[in-house]
């Protein structure tokens, strides 16, 4: 059985809301031609009185269903319809039999109400309206064969007019069928698109590459989330902007304008805010048929980095299985001879400091070796999900436990109570052991106090996790703060160099952003930028740099 048109999202059906125009304008139409027939009759019989009543209430009827149709735009039960179609039908014939009968032509009108029967309603219901409508005209005809004496001739025309209602139903209802079955159909494919359309969207949105569109004239026009973070603009703004796209970043639009100039360019990973991340840019011309534009795309180079890092411990792995071998059995023998020289009782007094200069550099380059075997040693980071708040103040009770002298404070700014950030715990551990350690020694250094606070917040652009480790020592010179980071770099006669160096390896290899920070005031601050705690790509390493980092741990 076929079943009646489906309606449009919007709750309406377009074909209803024309079928009640068509209704209303014909019973306008009827009423003018009741003056075109009382001027102009001669020998036509004609009933004024059943005409205008049966015209005057159809008028208002269709008024009403034209107004509650435009009003209430949701398609009415089948039981409705049936009905409007049946008054259609009682109204037609009444309108017919008053003007005398099929020779008037209004009876030709009921094709009208027949097609759209086979529309409106299910197969078995329009086959009903057109046998209703066929025994209507020829039950008309009849009865003016009987009351007016009319010829049986007159028969035959509403016979034939009854055959072709019929006829018209089941042409009406096939071409319906395949009209509801393409319709189906293509709401089937527009949903498919929609539904793969979502998908698409949720996919670039999810995408750890920043991508953004901009048209002719360098305005945003589409911007995923990964961009929004990357580059630092407001995707809230662009879409509550009414419209109105946002330009490019300064910085970007510099980018763009001399890859423009030379497309063959290399463009260099850069910083495009304060303590953002570093942004690897790419740009590819589109041409589209609203224009030209400009696809950008924006990788976080800290993916990068970390391939480099394993790559760099690889080759580190190897060097120290040398160092190991080659440097540490000579560095025992001599700082074992001496040992054993600064305890022979006939060595002289001045000879005594020179023995002593021996062993403290021969321990010295000892740690040094131990610091890059560690480093060489790293394994994998295993990343959990850890409740930061909790975490820290278990960590700050430790670090205070190992001396009593220690004041080590947390906290935590409105909002970041529940913060949790992904990241292998003994990595963190070991990346705020040295840098409490330093700041520690720093703040007794310059105020006979150890003590530092750790702050949690988040960034107000990004949203993500920081963490800061600020002392009260006296910050780092200014022509020193490039460099704090470089292996081998230090200040003190007794460190190696490596502390710092290790931590920020350490959390590269988590994806988390080491940085020093310089305020106004003394004291330094070392600040952990965490990724997103669900967005964290899988570390890679190659299988020589396994290869190479086993072998290293091996000798």
């Amino acid at each position: 059985m076929a079943t009646s048109l489906p309606v449009t999202p919007d709750g309406g059906d377009p074909l209803l809301r024309i079928y009640a125009w068509y209704r209303f304008a014909l019973s306008i139409l009827l009423l003018l031609s009741y003056f075109a027939f009382s001027a102009g009759r001669t020998e036509t019989v004609f009933l004024p009185l059943l005409y205008l009543g049966t015209a005057i209430p159809y008028a208002v009827l269709n008024l009403a269903v034209l107004v509650g149709v435009l009003a209430r735009p949701r398609h009415p039960r089948p039981r409705h319809v049936f009905l409007i179609l049946v008054l259609d039908i009682a109204a037609l014939v009444l309108i017919t039999h008053a003007s005398g009968g099929i020779n008037s032509g209004f009876a030709i009108l009921l094709m009208v109400t027949v097609a759209a029967a086979a529309i409106f309603v299910s197969g078995q219901i329009a086959t009903l309206v057109a046998a209703v409508a066929s025994l209507a005209v020829l039950a008309d005809a009849t009865a003016l064969v009987l009351t007016r004496n009319n010829e049986l001739s007159t028969l035959l025309p509403a016979g034939l007019l009854g055959m072709l209602l019929f006829i018209s139903s089941l042409l009406v209802q096939r071409l319906a069928a395949r009209l509801r079955l393409s319709q189906q159909l293509a709401t089937q494919k527009a949903a498919e698109v929609v539904e793969l359309q979502q998908l698409n969207q949720l996919i670039v949105q999810r995408m750890r590459t920043g991508i953004m569109f901009v048209d002719a004239h360098d305005r945003v026009r589409i911007a995923n989330e990964s961009a929004a973070q990357l580059l630092g603009i407001d995707r809230h703004e662009m879409a509550e902007g009414g419209g109105v796209p946002l330009r490019l970043p300064r910085v970007v639009q510099d980018l763009l304008e001399l890859w423009r100039a030379n497309a063959q360019r290399a463009q260099a990973p850069l910083r495009l805010r304060q303590n953002g991340p570093l942004v690897q840019l790419a740009f590819t011309r589109l041409k589209g048929p609203s224009g030209n534009g400009t696809l950008i795309f924006a990788e976080d180079f800290s993916q990068i980095a970390q391939q480099a890092q394993q790559l760099k411990l690889a080759s580190l792995g190897r060097l120290t299985a040398s160092i190991a071998h080659e440097i540490r059995n000579p560095l025992g023998s001599i700082s074992h001879a001496a040992q054993l020289l600064r305890e022979s009782p006939a060595l002289p007094r001045e000879d005594s400091r020179l023995v002593e200069i021996v062993i403290g550099n021969a321990r010295r380059t000892n740690d040094v070796i131990e610091s890059v075997l560690t480093l060489s040693r790293g394994q994998q980071p295993r990343p959990e999900l850890i409740a930061l708040g909790d975490w820290l103040r278990d960590f700050a009770a430790e670090l205070g436990a190992r001396d009593g002298g220690q004041l080590v404070s947390v906290e935590l700014a409105p909002g970041t109570e529940q913060l949790n950030v992904r990241a292998d715990p003994v990595h963190l551990r070991q990346v705020l052991t040295n840098l409490c350690e330093n700041g520690l020694r720093y703040s007794l250094r310059a105020t006979g106090t150890a003590s530092l606070r750790l702050a949690v917040h988040s960034d107000t652009i990004t949203g993500l996790t920081q963490l800061d480790v600020i002392d009260q020592g006296q910050g780092v010179p200014e022509e020193n703060i490039s460099r704090i980071f470089e292996p081998f770099f230090t200040t003190e006669h007794s460190g190696t160099g490596l502390g710092l160096y290790l931590a920020r390896e350490l959390c590269e290899a988590n994806q988390v952003r080491l940085e020093y920070l310089h305020g106004p005031a003394t004291g330094s601050c070392f600040r952990l930028n965490f990724p997103h705690p669900e967005r964290r790509g899988a570390t890679v390493v190659s299988d020589s740099a396994n290869k190479a980092l086993a072998s290293g741990e091996k000798q």
